[in-house]
């Protein structure tokens, strides 16, 4: 009997380990509903299947692919949504003990940047992978630090003075407990919610940096990138530039031009707000029938005319020439070039984006790989004849709108399958490195 229920227990199957979850997080532009397909970050891709494939050959745990969704939009508010998105993926993964590691490329890297700077550290994480993601530095606008320095300042002053009011009506002798308490309460918990609002978005930089100090491990984060990766040598170069789009010359043309205008529009308010002074005289003696030498005298208002628009115009031309015209300038060329460098950069959020780097400004270390151009495999500049060669055969194929010109999708498939800047995940030998890199994190 002992035997049987011995033969039988080395008989059943050994229990098989635990999955370990991949979270994919694509880039700009290469989102889609379906959590299946050709999309390297989709179940069923080429790259997931490699990759499947590389842990397998390793005897390394079995993997599950999960993607994550975001907008894909080249906006600094859908990243820092999709952040929000992935916070929300990551606890559901904590809460079911499940192990995980992350995958992004792109602008995927910093919507995984801004989701790690918001969670604690935590054993289940494993690795985390980006590939070509411009990282970007950042600093509040001027508006929402504003804000948020009055909701600070407002917050700290008032608290103290509702608890200072609750103790001394509540500890003396008063009938009006519960109206004393709603009301004083009330405002003690909005003064506090805003202090706490205020301080945390000015402390957002300093919070980030402990976060990520905390939980990501010495080389948990590999970074792989390239020089002839061209999205972030755009990117680098909007950052790098200084363009001088309006010179002091134009400027000066422009507030010349101003002048003429405002020497019109001052003299025209000049003369409706005083027209009661000048024209009244002349409209009673014209009622009076009365048009001699009086009459005249009393239009000489009109020699004021050149007055007014030359104290006007000469008062602009010297405030132009004064530094006006400079400060103009360079008001304008900084206008143009945040809108520019916004435009790039997809700067819609409450944070201007200053710059951008190959590493994740707020993690002090960790792994690189830097794929020199002629290292970087699965790609090279036949893949844009390639890509070119597709995109022609399907509009001769089918004059359709599906494959054709009139399909912006297919068409930017196919053009963006020859860029560099989407060929990491076709090369056999980064998606090894990863496979590595996953593997030891996850055990370390």
């Amino acid at each position: 009997m002992t035997r049987t229920a011995q033969s039988a227990t080395e008989a059943a199957p050994a229990a098989p380990p635990p999955r370990h979850v991949v979270i994919t997080v694509h880039g700009t532009n290469s989102q889609h509903p379906a959590d299946e397909g050709d999309r390297w970050w989709q179940k069923g891709s080429p790259f997931a299947a490699e990759l499947e494939a590389a842990f397998a050959k390793r005897s390394g745990p079995e993997i599950e692919i999960l993607p994550l969704h975001w907008s894909g939009l080249n906006s600094d508010y859908g990243r820092l949504r999709g952040a929000l998105d992935l916070v929300r993926t990551v606890r559901r993964l904590e809460k079911a003990r499940s192990s995980y590691s992350i995958i992004a490329h792109s602008h995927g890297g910093n919507v995984t940047l801004e989701a790690l700077a918001q969670l604690p550290p935590s054993n289940l994480r494993g690795g985390i992978v980006t590939f070509g993601t411009p990282f970007f530095t950042r600093r509040l606008k001027t508006v929402p630090w504003l804000i948020a320095l009055f909701q600070a300042t407002m917050g700290l002053v008032i608290t103290p003075i509702m608890i200072w009011y609750l103790v001394t009506i509540l500890g003396g002798d008063t009938n009006k407990v519960l109206e004393t308490t709603v009301f004083f309460g009330g405002l003690l918990l909005f003064a506090a919610w805003s202090a706490t609002r205020g301080l945390r978005t000015l402390l957002w930089r300093h919070r980030a940096r402990r976060r990520c100090g905390r939980g990501i491990r010495p080389g948990q984060w590999l970074v792989i990138h390239s020089p002839r990766d061209e999205a972030m040598r755009l990117l680098e170069t909007a950052a790098a530039i200084s363009p001088q789009y309006v010179t002091v010359a134009a400027a000066m043309r422009s507030l010349t031009a101003f002048a003429r205008l405002a020497g019109v529009v001052g003299t025209v308010l000049f003369f409706v707000a005083t027209g009661s002074y000048f024209f009244s005289p002349i409209i009673e003696k014209l009622r009076a029938g009365t048009y001699g030498l009086a009459a005249a005298a009393d239009l000489t208002f009109i020699l004021l005319v050149p007055v007014v628009y030359g104290l006007i115009f000469g008062a602009v031309w010297l405030i132009a020439r004064a530094g006006g015209a400079w400060l103009w300038a360079k008001t304008l060329t900084a206008a143009i070039h945040g809108g520019v460098v916004g435009a790039a950069y997809g700067g819609d959020a409450a944070y201007v984006l200053k710059g951008v780097g190959h590493f994740p400004p707020y993690v002090s270390e960790l792994s690189e790989a830097r794929i020199e151009a002629v290292n970087l495999g699965g790609i090279d500049d036949e893949a844009i004849f390639v890509a070119a060669h597709k995109l022609y055969s399907a509009v001769v194929a089918s004059d359709a709108p599906d494959g054709g010109f009139a399909d912006p999708d297919a068409m930017w498939k196919h053009l963006s399958d020859a860029l560099y800047h989407n060929a990491y995940m076709r090369d056999s030998r980064v998606v090894d490195t990863v496979c590595d890199h996953l593997i030891a994190m996850r055990g370390s």
